[in-house]
């Protein structure tokens, strides 16, 4: 079995693989392997070979495709960096990555010039001569790819093609994609879901992929209507945006198998509109280490099981178990740290050893909890928990109750030292509420070591480049007893 393009076009030459909204461009299989193939020629021009690198700083576009398929070939690397972070932040991780060229769009080309490498920018790329493309050998990853960067500089994972091609054969066997499947990735290339959740999977099904620059809520909900979208995976801020778009009611679904959140918590709330319309809206769990296809909940299993808050079980080529405290495994229902195994997930981090990768287990670093019938729920992240009182805090649990508030847009929980239980919890919230109300709430839903002693308002919540909780900043900004002053 290969991803690469050229077989899938010599079965459908004509059928359409791509629509670029960017670019206004429509590109049958037949298509996109001959321009595969021409970027392949490309890079031989520019001397990238088996085992070079490539970065890459761009916005969601075919290119971006192009230049992963003709990495296949060439048996190259390419690594696409988000041009959300700083330029500090990618000059590190470009060091790291040792790129022999870097690629980019004009408008991240200050990004390009932190790097110490060489570079191109698309449009030179696409104006390069074509040389001779033969195949050329190598055990180099084809993608290498960064975490979300949550508690510091992201590090990076080499995904093989070993996990690119069993991602996408357990997301399609798992969800029938088919020649019918139409996604549109609302998360960026430079992320394991922009990739791996749909993208991938849907290309070597056969389907159709949407591709638009970035995320805007009213664009999504006219790509959903106008080109007949089958399945939607997102985060639970891009499906909040959504449906507070004034365009949600009025959008035609009725080509939407289901729409699926993943990333982290979502919260009722968020779900609750696509509810309302009789939507499929599920959740799934997965990391950039562990393929990320690990953990879903099956969408022909909502109208028959009551489990809002699971993750769900096991993609069919990933395993999952959990272990305590002494590394020993929990069996039947229990709570520990999730560990992940099979083809799917990945082998270690490029230049960095954590001890995530530890025989053939990768560490998750979340908790999470297993009911008796398999289902699996996310308590919170192992570096994130805390002590009070005795008592192990989990913040994502304190934040999912807080955002589930009808007046909460946003939620952040730190740890403050607390002269009798050492640590207690302090809440920073985006939000049109205040302390009093959300004291009394919160005394309603959490117990009584998990509701905050504190509360802080602000307009924002740093975010990492991939969209996420920045908990290291908000730690330094929140977490001192005259951090808010």
């Amino acid at each position: 079995m290969t991803l690469a393009v050229r077989p899938r076009a010599r079965h459908w030459p004509d059928r359409t693989a791509v629509i670029d909204e960017g670019t206004e461009r429509t590109l049958s299989y037949a298509a996109l392997a001959d321009r595969v193939e021409t970027t392949a020629g490309r890079l031989a021009t520019l001397g990238i070979d088996g085992g070079d690198r490539v970065v890459v700083l761009s916005e969601t576009r075919v290119e971006l495709l192009e230049l992963l398929f003709a990495s296949l070939d060439r048996g190259s690397t390419i690594a696409p960096l988000s041009h959300r972070l700083p330029a500090e932040t990618i000059e590190t991780l470009s060091a790291r990555i040792d790129p022999d060229l870097v690629v980019f769009e004009p408008q991240f080309a200050d990004l390009a010039a932190a790097t110490d490498a060489r570079t191109l920018s698309v449009s030179e790329l696409q104006s390069t001569s074509v040389d001779d493309a033969s195949s050329s050998h190598s055990d180099a990853a084809p993608l290498f790819l960064h975490t979300g960067g949550t508690t510091g500089v992201p590090k990076i994972v080499p995904l093989t093609e070993r996990q690119l091609k069993w991602n996408a054969i357990t997301e399609s066997v798992a969800w029938g994609l088919d020649d019918q499947t139409v996604t549109l990735p609302v998360l960026p290339l430079f992320h394991t879901g922009g990739w791996n959740l749909l993208t991938l999977p849907t290309l070597h099904a056969g389907g159709t992929l949407v591709l638009r620059p970035s995320f805007d809520p009213g664009a999504t909900l006219r790509c959903i209507e106008e080109y007949g979208v089958t399945q939607l995976f997102g985060v639970a801020a891009i499906f909040q945006a959504m449906a507070a778009d004034p365009a949600f009611d009025r959008t035609d679904f009725s080509t939407v198998d289901w729409f699926m959140s993943g990333g982290g918590p979502c919260p009722d709330a968020v779900m609750e509109p696509y509810h309302d319309r009789g939507e499929t809206f599920c959740q799934g769990y997965g990391l950039t280490e562990g393929g990320p296809n690990n953990l879903h909940r099956a969408p022909e299993r909502e109208a028959t099981e009551s489990r809002p808050d699971s993750v769900g079980r096991p993609f069919p080529d990933c395993d999952a178990r959990l272990v305590d405290a002494s590394g020993a495994v929990v069996d039947g229902a229990g709570t520990g740290e999730l560990e992940l195994s099979g083809p799917v997930t990945a082998d270690e981090y490029l230049h960095t050893d954590d001890g995530t990768f530890d025989g053939e287990w990768v560490s998750s670093g979340d908790v999470a909890r297993r009911d008796g019938d398999g289902a699996y729920y996310i308590i919170g992240r192992t570096d994130n928990m805390f002590v009070s009182g005795g008592e192990n805090v989990y913040p994502e649990q304190i934040e999912e109750v807080l955002e589930a508030h009808g007046a909460v847009e946003a939620a952040g929980v730190v740890p403050i030292d607390h002269p009798t239980w050492g640590k207690v919890p302090k809440a920073v919230v985006v939000g049109s509420t205040d302390s009093d109300e959300l004291a009394a709430y919160c005394r309603e839903r959490l117990a009584d070591f998990q509701i905050p002693h504190e509360y802080a308002f602000v307009s924002t919540l740093p975010t990492t480049g991939a969209g996420k909780l920045d908990r290291e900043t908000l730690i330094r900004r929140h977490a001192s007893p005259t951090a808010d002053e």
